[in-house]
């Protein structure tokens, strides 16, 4: 393979996905030939020149001001929208206590992903740029402090200030579940990512990030919805359980699609190859630093579908019967409890008897008292045989 691959060579992967093969092979090749370039005076090393090339981020005091400005807003209206719109919804729609609470959470997020990702979706989706078809090719135009068109600049502010409010609504605002503490690492991460892109004008693939992984999130809460609203009002109401079903379905569908297919072949495929080997110069900044930070978000992602392969495991094995987000603590209680029943079965209660309801105070009262009943009734039982044996010997002595 030609360690430096000109644009109609590009062209033809630009038709065609590579395998994930292929893209091993192909992100090897480019970081074999980034080391080797260690030597030349003119490359950008890690970690030499790391602190050296930061002259080139470009951020005005103006856009942090507003990125931070759009964070406080995110909160304050979360908080107005759960007190005023979404916990009366919840009351209303007769929610049992445990899901008006939990149901704000995701009815917001799902209402706000809709809102970023399609904004994201619009820049991908417009016919204006071309990086998601054509994404090895990038990196032909990039230059140093090269200006960022307007819709691209208003994604990054939302996307930038909603993951600061994140990190806010995780600790403060959130139920705590089994991945919380991933979830902060990942919400870091993601200011890291987002935040490097920008000021280092590689926004392109920056888009691309955001575009191969919202789409999910609005899938997920979604879901998690109309989980919360299947039993209402005393009632099981069977269209959320088949929406909570298909929502589920188009989740995992859409999670292997956006963030297990097209985010590995597109985005580290482009950052990973083409940023050494088909940019116009092989004098790319970061290449380590951009490429580390995205195998570790691919890695996220792989962690989070091992809970989807979890609960389908858990389907198939009739552990559970409907979906849920196995993520949650109580979800996990009651999975326990459902598995100690169905492994124990009806047969243990009516063994036992009130035996099994409870072990100390009343129960203990009951039982003993039970216990002093069938003594009772055996030594009364024992009186009748006795006096009708001294009757049977009264009789056989009179006749002699």
């Amino acid at each position: 393979m030609d360690l430096v691959m000109d644009t109609a060579h590009a062209e033809l992967y630009n038709n065609s996905l590579p395998s994930y093969w292929g893209f091993l092979q192909d992100c090897y090749a480019g970081a074999t030939e980034h080391f080797r370039q260690w030597d030349s005076p003119n490359v950008f090393l890690w970690p030499l020149d790391f602190f050296n090339v930061f002259r080139i981020l470009t951020v005005t005091k103006e856009e942090v001001g507003l990125v931070l400005v759009l964070a406080v807003f995110w909160t304050l209206l979360r908080y107005i929208v759960t007190w005023h719109i979404f916990t009366p919804f919840a009351e209303k729609m007769k929610l049992s206590k445990l899901n008006t609470k939990k149901f704000p959470e995701s009815a917001w997020k799902c209402v706000f992903y809709i809102f970023s990702w399609g904004s994201c979706a619009y820049v991908v989706c417009c016919g204006k740029f071309d990086f998601f078809e054509k994404p090895l090719l990038i990196w032909k135009d990039w230059v140093p402090f090269m200006d960022i068109p307007v819709e691209i600049r208003v994604v990054f502010a939302i996307q930038f200030s909603f993951y600061i409010h994140s990190l806010y609504a995780t600790m403060y605002m959130d139920r705590w579940r089994k991945d919380s503490v991933v979830m902060m690492f990942h919400h870091f991460l993601t200011l890291s990512l987002e935040g490097f892109a920008y000021t280092v004008r590689y926004y392109k693939i920056g888009i691309l990030v955001v575009f191969t992984h919202d789409v999910t999130d609005i899938c997920l809460e979604f879901t998690k919805c109309n989980v919360y609203m299947k039993n209402r009002g005393g009632k099981f109401r069977p269209i959320h359980d088949k929406l909570s079903t298909g929502g589920f379905l188009f989740f995992a569908g859409t999670w292997a699609l956006f963030r297990l297919y097209w985010y590995p072949l597109k985005c580290l495929h482009t950052v990973g190859y083409a940023m050494i080997l088909v940019a116009p110069t092989t004098h790319m900044p970061f290449y380590v630093f951009c490429n580390v930070q995205l195998w570790i978000l691919l890695g996220l992602d792989v962690y989070w579908f091992m809970f989807i392969v979890n609960f389908l495991i858990k389907v198939v094995r009739g552990d559970m019967t409907e979906v849920e987000d196995v993520r949650e603590h109580e979800v996990e209680e009651k999975w326990k409890d459902q598995k100690v029943e169905i492994k124990n079965g009806p047969q243990t209660a009516i063994n036992n008897g009130p035996q099994m309801d409870t072990n100390n105070g009343p129960q203990t009262k009951t039982r003993n008292g039970a216990h002093n009943v069938v003594l009772q009734k055996r030594e009364t039982s024992q009186t009748k045989v006795y006096h009708l044996r001294s009757t049977r010997q009264r009789t056989r002595t009179a006749d002699t």
